[in-house]
């Protein structure tokens, strides 16, 4: 008995990290992902327009962009554990601004501030958990991207929950109390661990001395990543452009009530556990094989979407969809780590991550603005042809 507490305990005392991490990543998928199941309410109370949800939302990600790198670079100054703190505690804030807002225009502040909070964090988590698990970093980052989009899935419920009982502003409160909670465990954690809270690591340094060429201009002649960045881009334009007004679209295209729209949009985040199944196929089919699968089956259910009526095919095709976005992201990201030299890993993905979520994060508001013009059917069809473009590239890489 006290041989198996003792290796209970080793195993949490191994994963806590890992765990804790995750968790985090958790908050700052709910955080963001809560706007969009409040645009209708926003709409009804403030008297706001799908082209001004969307320009929040665009907004929040234009912010969650722009510190990307600058988040890379500053944990490889001051630690990498003290950025995912700061961060944390920046968009529990924010949570709290949110919750107390007495206009649109404070929850606009809100989200800008969620955005520069939460962009932080997987810019640094990714590189301190490879560090912390060199022998396991595929599994740890699998956990923490699949514990992350939990959170996206949970936000619409929440949502669903909280306004069944109370007032909206309830979602930020709770958004801030368990962040807060998270941030005191983390600080826990790490407070008394040398190695967590030491600067990053020194990799692009010791390659430098070495006489390797760690220019990032260079690593950019590389025609390959190039036009794969562009998908990345592509991407995560279609992404966020869907996954923003995907509710709405619901309610006002397909007629379906608010409660049924949230559970179409929680199963678009559960697809996420396709994520493991992708990513090791990758390894034995090859990363660009997958990726044409995978943009194919966008294009489709996005064009199925459109068309659809019936609720039944509705749900399979919300799945066959967030399979095919989820899916793609750990084999983009496996295929990034084959062509960037490991000695600038973590600055080239700094640029890579700020030039996809930048261009990702003009979606909402060009998709709101077309919805407003000539309705969801067209900015969706044009979702649609963004993942064909991304798909066609893909095949033109192979």
């Amino acid at each position: 008995m006290n041989v198996s507490w003792r290796s209970l305990y080793s195993t949490v005392r191994t994963y806590d990290l890992v765990v804790l991490v995750s968790l985090l990543w958790f908050m700052v998928q709910f955080l963001r992902f809560v706007f969009p199941p409040l645009f209708e309410t926003f709409q009804a109370i403030y008297n706001v327009s799908n082209t001004q949800t969307g320009i929040l939302f665009t907004a929040m990600m234009l912010a969650y962009s722009t510190v990307q790198f600058p988040a890379g670079m500053l944990g490889d100054r001051i630690g990498r554990s003290f950025v995912i703190l700061l961060g944390a505690t920046v968009f529990a804030f924010a949570a709290l601004l949110a919750a107390a807002s007495p206009s649109f225009a404070v929850v606009l502040i809100a989200a800008i501030m969620i955005g520069l909070g939460t962009g932080p964090h997987k810019a640094v988590a990714i590189p301190l958990l490879s560090s912390q698990y060199p022998d396991r970093t595929g599994r740890a980052l699998g956990v923490m991207d699949t514990i992350g989009q939990l959170g996206g899935m949970t936000a619409p419920l929440a949502v669903a929950g909280i306004l069944a009982i109370t007032v909206w502003q309830g979602v930020f409160v709770l958004g801030a109390t368990v962040t807060a909670i998270l941030i005191l465990l983390f600080l826990l954690r790490v407070r008394n661990d040398d190695e967590l809270m030491a600067r990053g690591s020194a990799g692009a340094v010791e390659g430098a001395a070495d006489g390797e060429d760690v220019s990032y201009l260079a690593v950019f002649r590389n025609r390959s990543l190039l036009l794969f960045m562009v998908v990345t881009m592509l991407f995560t334009f279609a992404w966020n452009g869907l996954s923003s007004f995907f509710p709405l679209f619901l309610a006002t295209e397909k007629g379906l009530d608010g409660e049924v729209s949230g559970i179409l949009y929680s199963l678009l985040f559960a697809a996420s556990v396709s994520q493991t199944v992708t990513g090791d196929l990758s390894d034995r089919m090859g990363r660009l094989r997958v990726s044409s699968l995978l943009f194919a089956a966008m294009f489709l259910g996005i064009t199925t979407l459109v068309v659809a009526e019936s609720l039944p095919v509705l749900v399979v095709t919300t799945v066959v969809v967030g399979a095919g976005f989820h899916g793609f992201r750990p084999v983009r990201d496996s295929y990034l780590m084959d062509v960037i030299p490991e000695s600038i890993g973590g600055g080239t993905l700094g640029v890579i991550r700020t030039g996809m979520t930048g261009v990702g994060a003009l979606a909402p508001a060009f998709v709101g603005y077309i919805s407003d013009v000539v309705g969801f059917v067209t900015a969706f069809a044009v979702i649609a042809g963004v993942s064909a473009v991304a798909g066609l590239i893909v095949v033109l890489l192979r």
